[in-house]
């Protein structure tokens, strides 16, 4: 004879509307974690190297690699470089530092820097660091005859390049980038470095900025 068991009792409403608000709870929940969790790992815009403040961006500058950032962060960053080109950096960047929005000069409220290339003394270089405001004298002459005068204040350090021959006793030439706002600033500069020696000496920022205080002499005719 078969034995017949007791059949299971179904659950009741209330219980299968209690399981309901459970799994519905449970899915608001892990919806709720993924939005607070960063965006997944993107391309964004980097510095590709030390930039200093009221530097114009060129190609060269910046690069792009994988970072997960939060929306926020997201919202300020830059994921393509060509809208970056020409625009100047109000704050300097570290190389691998995230390009935001609020370490930019807003259009139109600073000139954009002109870079100019000059050869210096090296004397007191490696003290001086990209985004440094500097003072430039030109030096004349030698012995009892030597002038100096002062021929662009304020201009900024972009970048510092010092080579060396390698030679015990060689002299040691040093390469640097200033940016300055104006065409006569260039001029002075160019003119600077090909009659005299150019020194740097971090600037006052009381002392103002621009051209110095008179022309240089004898700009052009060559080095005494």
């Amino acid at each position: 004879m078969r034995a017949v068991g007791r059949r299971r009792a179904l659950p009741s409403g209330r219980a299968v509307a209690g399981g309901f608000f459970v799994a519905a709870a449970a899915v608001l929940l892990f919806g709720g974690w993924l939005a607070a969790r960063p965006s997944p790992g993107r391309l964004w815009v980097v510095a590709a190297r030390p930039l200093a403040a009221g530097t114009t961006f060129q190609a060269g500058d910046l690069a792009r690699t994988t970072i997960r950032l939060p929306g926020q962060t997201a919202a300020l960053a830059y994921r393509l470089v060509a809208p970056l080109l020409g625009r100047t950096l109000a704050a300097p960047l570290r190389p691998g530092e995230l390009v935001q929005a609020d370490a930019l000069v807003p259009v139109g409220r600073q000139p954009a820097l002109r870079p100019v290339s000059v050869s210096v003394d090296p004397t007191g270089l490696d003290q001086l660091e990209p985004g440094t405001s500097v003072d430039v004298l030109v030096t004349q002459g030698s012995d009892q005859a030597t002038t100096a005068r002062m021929i662009v204040r304020a201009a900024l350090v972009i970048r510092v390049d010092t080579a060396s021959s390698g030679l015990v006793g060689a002299s040691t030439t040093s390469q640097v980038t200033l940016g300055v706002t104006t065409l006569a600033e260039v001029e002075a500069l160019v003119q600077g470095s090909h009659s005299g020696t150019l020194t740097l000496v971090v600037a006052e920022p009381s002392d103002g900025r621009g051209l110095g205080p008179g022309p240089v002499p004898g700009a052009g005719s060559g080095a005494g």
